[in-house]
């Protein structure tokens, strides 16, 4: 019977089969962002989220960057100073302070995610729609699996 840490990846159970390629695409990642672009994959991630809902609060881009708000700062912080971003008070709340993308920030991002992109295509195999579905239900059931275990899964760390 194969082993979680099976040496042949072909005899590995899928859980410990996930969990290599999951270590491995996170450092293809990582990799990918480092040769892309001079952002961190925070401040990627970050800056991505401000440009698919401009307007979110330094919360709310944390939250969608699965770190801590005082994690998220410095980050924050530097893409202000570069002038890819900005913080705006909010109108109705002064309390509230808002996070924007500027045009700078959007065509960082778009230079960005191109070269990851490029990365990624690359290694990622043609697969048909029908397969995506049975290893996306896959994947999510073993999320699922993991939240139930570990009494769900908190975004911010």
């Amino acid at each position: 019977m194969a082993g979680f840490l099976e040496r042949d990846p072909r005899r590995m159970p899928l859980t410990g089969l996930v969990a290599l390629v999951g270590r491995r695409l996170t450092q293809h990642w990582e990799r990918a962002v480092a040769r892309s672009t001079d952002l961190s994959r925070t401040a990627l991630i970050a800056l991505t989220a401000v440009d698919e809902q401009d307007g979110r609060t330094h919360r709310e881009v944390a939250q969608h960057c699965w770190v801590r708000p005082a994690t998220l700062t410095p980050v924050i912080d530097a893409l202000e100073a570069d002038g890819l971003l900005t913080r705006q008070r909010d109108t109705a709340d002064r309390r509230v302070v808002r996070l924007r993308i500027t045009p700078a920030g959007r065509a960082a991002l778009h230079s960005a995610w191109q070269g990851v992109g490029a990365e990624f295509h690359r290694i990622e195999p043609e697969i048909n729609p029908a397969e995506a579905d049975v290893i996306r239900k896959y994947l999510l059931a073993v999320l699922s699996g993991l939240d139930e275990e570990e009494g769900g899964c908190d975004p911010s760390g």
